[in-house]
Order: structure tokens, then sequence, then C-alpha cells
């Protein structure tokens, strides 16, 4: 192993803001607050100043630079010696920042270099090894050559994560290269391993099961993204593991039930887009596994269930046959529809037969043939339902059969319904009488709620079957505190307002003047009644562009 790195070779100065006479701001800040904090802790106040170093500035978060004299990890004063600090507080202090951060201390500083050469988390991506891609194809390059010098320098142990994700420079790098990266870092003790891929690579990096099963009984976390992966029954003892990620993954039905029966600790499993799986078992001994996501698997036909503590249940894909063993713990469960259709009927029909003890139920479809029927089974403690209706068709949908639902959960307390997208030619005929009072409403004898508190509708449309679901509800539900109908797109995460086409607009306000029309007049006063209109500013003006 050389005994010095030479960091411009992977870290080149210009691409770190090193310049002669200044360190990184963020890396020397965090070096001097880790020194300062340290000293403070022995009554120390002040860092020293030695003429005889060379100066280093920092910069504060509000203020100019500040100049500190000598390397900051070489600084003494009376009563406390940096240089005397353990190896292991100070690669502690090195292994709490990222990879780029952690590069630039060891620039600065010869005791971090040492540790350096034994960092513990290994990022790398576009971030991390400051590279832009509006450099053009020399970023590939660059990539590959600084992932390749950062693991020769590095001596192999003590890694505790790994991060790869090399999706967007795949073609340049070849098999035995990935092997080999792999095969310096993967050591007993490792405890995280992420690997991402170019999806629809025209090849399939396949790892090789050996290559962790030096680390088997240590790793806690697995993440691979376009990966194949074919574990056996030989492939060493995962007792540690905690967390399994595939995406993209080409694995069997056999191959994962391999990985599966050799695991004891395992609390979250996320199968997402692994198409080789036709049957998805969970077994029973799985006694920590309290999160389920299913998605997208294209050739999945049936999903059994046994872990007896699962909480948490997330599946996306067609309604299919789902089998649980002990389901008393299961308290949360999404199913969403995908692409195919009929899966808020499937809820309503088969739910109940393998998660009848649920709090939060989120339902989302693209399409439904049928109404939801009127069924004596029932979710007693289902206290919060979200229903997505997903396209453009659902305007003749009968949405008053959603009370199949409310009726269903004696507890509810917030109901939820994302009505779908609009449809700017369709108009409901029944809503041509001029005033509440005339219309034909539709009622269930008998139905109560005494429960439900929140009730919302977001992109309300004018539909005759929607108003009488929430006359149902105004009427019957007698906790109800709030009604919310939502007839614009309302804001994105930056909390600005979503976009909103002319036609969106024009339909958002015919629907202002339904809910002012046929539900405002009905609402009792004890409740809370909110009508969210397009935005003046944002979305009112569309109505007069060309």
């Amino acid at each position: 192993m050389a005994t010095s790195v030479d960091f411009s070779e992977f870290v080149t100065p210009t691409s770190l803001n090193l310049v002669p006479g200044q360190s990184s701001s963020s890396s020397s800040s965090i070096v001097y607050l880790a020194v300062a904090v340290l000293k403070r802790a022995h009554g120390q106040d002040r860092l020293p100043v030695d003429n005889h170093r060379p100066r280093l500035l920092f910069r504060t978060k509000s203020g100019p630079l500040i100049r500190q004299e000598g390397d900051v990890s070489e600084g003494t004063m009376s009563g406390f010696d940096f240089d005397k600090l353990p190896e292991d507080i100070l690669c502690h202090i090195h292994s709490l920042v990222p990879l780029q951060e952690a590069a630039r201390m060891a620039c600065v500083s010869h005791r971090f270099l040492r540790s350096w050469r034994c960092f513990p988390n290994l990022t790398f991506n576009l971030h991390t090894l400051s590279l832009d891609v509006f450099e053009g194809e020399t970023y590939k390059n660059k990539m590959v050559d600084r992932i390749d010098k950062i693991i020769q320098n590095h001596s192999g142990l003590g890694v505790k994560t790994l991060k790869l994700d090399v999706s967007t420079c795949f073609q340049l790098i070849t098999v035995d290269q990935i092997n080999n990266w792999l095969h310096a870092i993967i050591k007993p003790g490792m405890l995280e391993i992420a690997l991402m891929f170019p999806l629809r690579s025209k090849r399939v990096f396949d790892l090789s099961c050996s290559l962790l099963s030096c680390a088997a009984s240590s790793l806690q976390s697995i993440s691979f993204f376009y990966v194949g992966f074919h574990p056996t029954l030989s492939s060493g003892c995962f007792s540690s593991l905690r967390s399994v990620c595939f995406r993209y993954v080409d694995i069997t039905t056999e191959e994962l039930g391999c990985l599966l029966s050799s695991t004891f600790s395992l609390q979250k499993l996320e199968i997402n887009s692994c198409d080789q799986l036709t049957f998805l078992n969970i077994p029973s001994h799985l006694q920590h596994l309290t999160i389920l996501n299913v998605s997208w698997c294209t050739n999945l036909q049936r999903i059994e269930i046994y872990a007896p503590k699962l909480t948490t249940f997330d599946f996306r894909g067609p309604p299919m046959k789902i089998i649980t063993g002990d389901s008393s713990h299961l308290k949360d469960v999404t199913l969403h529809g995908a692409l195919f259709s009929g899966m808020i009927q499937y809820a309503r029909t088969e739910l109940h037969s393998f998660a009848c003890n649920l709090q939060t139920l989120t339902l989302a479809s693209v399409k439904e043939d049928f109404n939801t029927p009127m069924l004596p089974e029932k979710f007693l403690h289902l206290r919060n339902l979200h229903i997505y209706f997903e396209s453009i068709g659902f305007q003749s949908y009968d949405y008053f059969s959603l009370a199949s639902f409310i009726e269903a959960c004696p507890a509810l307390e917030n109901f939820y319904v994302w009505a779908g997208e609009y449809d700017h030619v369709w108009k409901d005929p029944a809503l041509e009488v001029s005033d509440a009072d005339s219309l034909q409403i539709r009622r269930i004898p008998g139905f109560h709620h005494s429960n439900l508190k929140i009730a919302s509708v977001n992109r309300f449309f004018p539909s005759k079957s929607l108003i009488e679901l929430i006359y149902l509800i105004i009427e019957n539900a007698s906790s109800l505190q709030w009604l919310k109908l939502d007839t614009a797109y309302r804001f994105d995460f930056s909390g600005m307002c979503k976009r909103m086409c002319k036609e969106d607009v024009s339909q958002a306000l015919k629907a202002v003047e339904v809910a002012k029309r046929y539900i405002g007049c009905k609402v009792p006063s004890t409740v809370e009644f909110n009508i969210l209109e397009p935005c003046k500013r944002c979305h009112i003006p569309k109505l007069y562009e060309l």
C-alpha cells in the first residue's frame, strides 16, 4: 500500500474549491467546530496561534473568513494537545461527514489523511464525486477514474457502508472492474451495501453471492437496482439483515426463498419490478418483519404472508390472491391498482379476508368496471380511509356506492376521496335543475355514523352521485366537524400553486358554483365547510389566455 495519496488524482482542487491559502469552507468549519467542541469540553475556549504554521482560512455560515494558523488538527494549548487525541475519536469525527467533505478534510490534515484510508462510509455518485453532467461525456470517465483511485488508496478495512451508483457511466465499466471494486471493499463487519446500475441497459450485472458471503453475518441492509442476484441455500446466513430493497432485480421465486430462509432479523422488505417472481411467500420465521412493499411485479400471481408482526403492507399491481396467517398486527394497508382495473371493488370484497384489523386504508384505481357493493363484512378498527380515482374515466362512476365503505367502518374518523381527473366534455344531465330541493337524492334507510369527523373530496366536480355521497355524510354523520371540497390542484412541494390548464380552471369554477348551489345550503352550522377555489393570482388568468 502506498504511503501517501495524491488526492489530485481523483479530487481536483478546482472541483473541491480548494485554492492555495484557503481550505474548503464547509469541511474546515466542520473540523474547526469539532476541535472547538472537544477543547471546550476540556475547559479551553480558544485555539492557539502559532506563527510557524501555514495559514488556513475558515468561513462561518454567517460571517467572513476567519484566519487560523497551522494544521487544523494539530493545534495545541496548555492542558490539551490535539495531537494526543485518541485515533478512534479522530476517526469517529471523520466518519460523521460525507465522502466529499471527508476527502477535503484529508487534503488539509495529515491526521485525517491517515483516517481517510479506512474511511467507513463510501458513497459514490455524481454529487459526492463533485461531477457535473453538463461537462459532457468527460464526466463519465472522471467518475470511473475517481472511484478507481479512491478504492485503490483505501486499505479495504473498516468500511461499514458502500453505496455505488454508476447508472450514468455503466457502459464504460467492465464486469471485472466492478468485481475488483467489490472484492476490495466488501469485508466482514460491513453493514450496508447499495448498488445502482442503469435501467434497461443492454447488460445486467450479476452480483456474485460469494462476494457477499464474507459479510453475510454482519450485513444489516442491502439495496440493489437493476442487478442480477441469485442466492442459494449455501450463500450464507444473513442473520443480521434488517432491510432488503430489490428494484428491477433478476431473482426467481426460489432464489428469493433461499435468501429469506437465511434471514431472521428482517424488518423491512421492498420488492419492486422483479418480473421473474411468480409467487411471493413471506415465511413465519420472519418474526421482526413489520413493513412489506410489493410493486409492479408483472408476473406475480399470488402472495402469502405468514410474518406474524407485519404492520404495514403496500401493494401496487393487479388484484390477486393474497393470504395472511396472523394479521392481527396489520394496521396500515395500501392497495394501488396501477394500470389494472377493479381495485376498489377488490378491496371491498376481498380485503376483509386477509386484513380485518386495519386502522388506515389507502386505495387507488385507474378504472372500475363495477360499483362498490354493499356487504356485511366490517372493518371495526378502521379510522382513516383514503380513496384515489386516478384517471379521467370516472365521471360515470357511482360515487354514492362508496357508502358501502363508510357503513362498513363504524370507527371511521377521516374520509378522503380524490375524485379523478376532469373531463372537459362530460356533463351530468341530472344537475340541470336549478336548486338543491329539486334534486332527487338517494338515501340509505337506517344509515348512521357516529365517529366520522373529517370528510374531504379533492378534485370535486359536478356529479350527482358525488353530491349524494356528500349528502349522506352531512345528514347522517352526527360527529362531523369539517367538510372540505377542493376544486383546484392546490400546491406542490415548494408551496407554489400547481399549474392548471384553461379547461381545468373553467371546470373547477363550475364545480365551485355547483358546490355552493347544492351543498352549501345543506351543511349544518356545526360543521366547518370549505370550498377551495382556483387561485385568483395563478389560475384565473388562464381563462384569458388565447
